[in-house]
Formats: C-alpha cells, structure tokens, sequence
C-alpha cells in the first residue's frame, strides 16, 4: 500500500511529507492582522462629531464677529469657552472616527495613542467644569440688583474694575482647562497598558488588542487602566456635586431675594444725598421712583431665573449623556468580571455629542448677545457697511438741533458752551 501511494506521488509530481512534518505545520500559531474597521457604520457615525464641530465653529465666529458688542460682558466669554471646549471634544472624536476606519496612525501601540484616548476623557470634565463657570457668571453679572434688594450693604463685583473681572474670567478659564488637561497627559506615563497591547485598530477574528491576565488593563477603554478610568469617575462625581452645590444656593438666593421683595415693598427708597438734591419733589414722585426700581428687581429676579433654568437644563443634559459610560468605567474597576457588550459601549461612548449639538441652540435660545451674533452672521450684515446718505443725514440732524439749543439761548441773551 506504501508503495501504491508513493508511485502515485511520483506520477503527479507531489510531494508526500512525513506524519512528524504534518503536526509541525498544523501547529504554528495564526498570525492576526492589525487591520482598520472597514465598515459603514463608522463612517455613518463620524457625520455626528463632524457636524457638531462645524456647528459650534459657526457659533463661535459669530460671537467673535460680533465681539464689540459682547466684549462688554463676561458671560460671553465663558460662553465662548464652552462653544470651544464643543469643538475640540467633537475634533477628538471625528479624528477617532476616521483613524478607526482608515488607520492612517501607526498600527503600533504608542503614547500618542494613550494620550488622545486620555485626553479624550479628559474633555468631559472640562464641558463640566464650564458649566459651572456659566453658573458662576450669571449669578455674578445678572443678580447684582437682586442682591442688592437682599443685602444693601453687600459688595458685589460690579463696583470691580472691568479689567480686574476680565482676568478673573480669563484666569477661571485657564484653571478649567488646565487641570484635566495635565490628567490627560498622565495617560502618556506608566497608567496605561500599552506596553501589553499590540494593536491599536482591531483584529480581524475580533479578540481583544490588549491581553492582560491581571486584570489591570480596562476591555472597555483601551489602552487605559481601570484604575486611571476610575480616577475620572470621581473627579466627574465631584465636579456634577459641586454643579448641584451651585444651582441649591442660587435658589436660596432667589427664595431670599423673593421673601425680602414681598414682604418690604419699599424696602428700596431714596437715599439723602438724592433727596436733597430732588429740590423738593412731592412724595408721589418718589413713589413712583421706587415702584420703577423694584419693577426693575423683579425683571432681572426673571431674568436670572430663566438663565439658570437654561444651565439646569444643560447640566441635565450632560449628566444624562455621561453618566452611563462613567457607571460602566466604575463597575468594571469594582468587579473585574462583569462582562460589557462591545455594542453597548460603542452606543454609550459617542453620547456626550448630543450634549455638545445641543448646547449652542440652548445658549442660542437664552441668550440675546448669541442670537444677535448669530442673526449678523446668518444675514451678513458684518460685511454690509452703513450708506452714506445716512450718515449725512445723521449730521444734519445733529447740527439741526445743535442749531435750535444756541437759537434757544440766544433769545435769552446767553450763548451755549459746548
């Protein structure tokens, strides 16, 4: 039968290897292959973070063309702030999008890999972060005149200089930043697991890119460790309590503001100095000058109410859109063997750009400075320039009635001083 087979072998020209050679190749390893996520879906889900960005840009150019009339206000830059932290987060996650798909990085794990994973979770505390600098913004440029009516003798910062309260804003914005991106540098030291990983794509049979049999590494969020996730978990737990903290007082402040209106009605009254210098005015007129301050209380108590109701609903938003994937990051490092769904976690990872398409239509909504930017830049009325008809006219006017003051005291024998 050998001899059947071999004279066989020999009449086709195959070579017939030994039973020890067959076991030798059968057990050498598969060799995986690094390869980008060629599928649809992905590029269907990058639209999403692209248009978020290209939003945000167009909000924010707005608001910088129209910078003279907003310069006055710190709120805004605040505001610009939060636009801008819209936009590099939704940068970050286009930019993964599309690596994930075409794979122009290194396929090698590196530190730039583990820094822009880092840092992409690093963004979210600083969308926190200014939500609370819009809160604290509001409340110091909107209730000046209520905390007046609750406290007369209270010092508020708008007897600060303008310079003093634009570097507080400006330093404020650079603490916000700063301390989560210094975290997410830390991605780049030995909190990672890239030293383990060996892809930073995915494989083709779809086995893990980073093998840990100690379970330090996170099978959530490569290449990060559970207990770098869980760090996030809590500095995002405290920064959403201290959000809380903020909008609890600014309720007691209105509550206060409120009690004080209603039960002192003429709490706010004419100074001396001002009534001497009124020359006798009857008590009517001050009367009706008190009910014009307190009216006036009363509508910025409004306006502050709307304000914060406009930040409630953004906080709102952002908890609901990141508290499911910091849940997911604090059950993994509590129990190592839960198993997450890798569908579910692609559908929980993107969430934090709902909030980031949302927040420039609510700030849109609220504020009058960002819908005037806006309508300028929608009817591009930056680059229509005023006729000069008009200003002519204009000039006309002004000497006219300079005209009819002189004509006026020229007929009572004294001449105007301008």
């Amino acid at each position: 039968m050998p001899s059947t087979i071999a004279s066989a072998a020999m009449a086709t020209g195959t070579t017939i290897l030994p039973p020890s050679n067959i076991t030798m190749m059968t057990s050498q390893p598969i060799v995986e292959s690094c390869e980008p996520f060629k599928q649809s879906v992905v590029l269907i889900m990058s639209v999403l973070p692209a248009f978020v960005t290209l939003e945000n840009m167009f909000v924010l150019f707005a608001m910088m063309g129209y910078r003279k009339k907003l310069k006055h206000n710190n709120v805004y830059r605040y505001v610009g702030s939060c636009l801008l932290a819209n936009i590099v987060s939704s940068a970050f996650g286009f930019y993964h999008f599309l690596n994930y798909y075409h794979g122009f990085e290194p396929h090698q794990p590196n530190q730039w890999w583990a820094f822009r994973k880092g840092m992409t979770l690093a963004l979210s505390l600083i969308l926190c972060g200014n939500i609370g600098l819009l809160i604290y913004a509001i409340e110091d440029n909107t209730y000046i005149v209520g905390r007046a009516a609750v406290d007369a003798n209270q010092q508020t910062s708008k007897g600060l200089s303008p310079s003093f309260r634009k570097r507080k804003a400006n330093l404020l914005i650079m603490v916000v930043w700063a301390v989560p991106t210094v975290y997410g540098m830390l991605a780049m030291t030995r909190w990672n697991c890239t030293e383990i990983c060996t892809c930073t794509l995915a494989y083709t049979s779809g086995i893990s890119i980073c093998k840990d049999n100690s379970s330090r590494c996170s099978n959530i969020y490569t290449p990060m460790a559970k207990s770098y996730l869980f760090v996030v978990v809590i500095l995002w737990s405290i920064e959403c309590m201290g959000l809380l903290g903020l909008f609890c007082n600014s309720l007691y402040q209105i509550s206060r503001a409120d009690r004080v209106q209603v039960s002192s009605p003429t709490s706010i009254v004419v100074s001396p100095t001002e009534s001497r210098s009124n020359g006798g005015r009857n008590n009517n007129n001050n009367n009706e000058s008190s009910s014009r301050r307190k009216s006036s209380i009363g509508r910025t108590l409004s306006r502050y109410r709307n304000s914060h109701q406009l930040l409630l609903i953004l906080f709102l938003l952002f908890f609901l859109c990141t508290a499911p994937i910091m849940s997911c990051f604090a059950i993994d490092f509590i129990n190592g063997d839960v198993y997450f769904s890798p569908l579910l976690v692609n559908i929980l990872t993107p969430l934090p750009f709902i909030y980031c398409l949302a927040s420039p239509l609510l700030l849109a909504r609220r504020l009058s400075g960002v819908r005037g930017a806006l309508g300028m830049a929608l009817t591009f009325s930056w680059a229509k320039r005023r006729p000069a008809v008009t200003r002519r006219s204009t000039r006309t006017t002004d000497t006219m009635n300079v005209g009819m003051v002189t004509d006026y005291h020229g007929n009572n024998g004294e001449m105007a001083k301008f």
